[in-house]
């Protein structure tokens, strides 16, 4: 086995490698919005579910980013998952735009209404979380994570079975992220019982 000296690595070389096998990860297509109403649009990798009891996800960010700095302002964001359908709107909205410039307007994407925050949701996502900002945690060297409180989630009529609560994971059909230009679709599925 190889091993490896964090504090021996640079910031690329231990990106590269935790990139590379934490895998797959979900995606989080945030989009946030400044004080004057621009929106932003952009995808995170470094996301995931932190808690259910508060309603927290985590998304780390690197940089002052614009979507992190609409979101420490507006305190809200909406996160919205990735499927077959948006996976290439996704891709397009990671190129670099002005600060003036929204993602939105420039790819043409359908904005409509969110259910609580002011900021909009996207029109081409199966599930989506409306989040207030509960906590910024400082990761030194302008990192931060972020952790999210939902306080509103919407699901299209294929994906959840409303009498259950049941997510219908293949008609989600989630999009992964992988390592450079690289992505998964949901594979083989097994059970395994947990012990009592």
């Amino acid at each position: 086995m190889k091993s490896y000296r964090a504090k021996e690595l640079d910031e690329q070389l231990i990106y590269k490698l935790l990139s590379g096998s934490v895998v797959p990860r979900p995606i989080a297509w945030l989009t946030t919005q400044n004080e004057e109403g621009l929106v932003n649009v952009a995808p995170f990798s470094f996301f995931n579910v932190a808690s259910a009891n508060p309603p927290l996800l985590s998304v780390a960010f690197t940089g002052e980013k614009d979507s992190y700095l609409n979101l420490r302002t507006t305190k809200e964001a909406v996160i919205h998952l990735i499927n077959s359908d948006n996976v290439v709107l996704m891709n397009q909205t990671a190129a670099k735009l002005a600060a003036n410039e929204s993602e939105a307007e420039k790819f043409a994407l359908d904005l409509e209404p969110s259910q609580i925050v002011n900021v909009p949701s996207l029109v081409k996502s199966r599930v989506r979380f409306e989040t207030q900002l509960y906590q910024d945690i400082s990761l030194g060297q302008e990192g931060h994570l972020v952790l999210l409180e939902v306080v509103s989630l919407s699901f299209t009529d294929e994906v959840i079975d409303t009498e259950k609560f049941y997510i219908d994971v293949e008609a989600l059909g989630p999009i992964a992220r992988l390592a450079g230009n690289d992505y998964a679709k949901l594979g083989e599925s097994f059970k395994i019982e947990r012990p009592h």
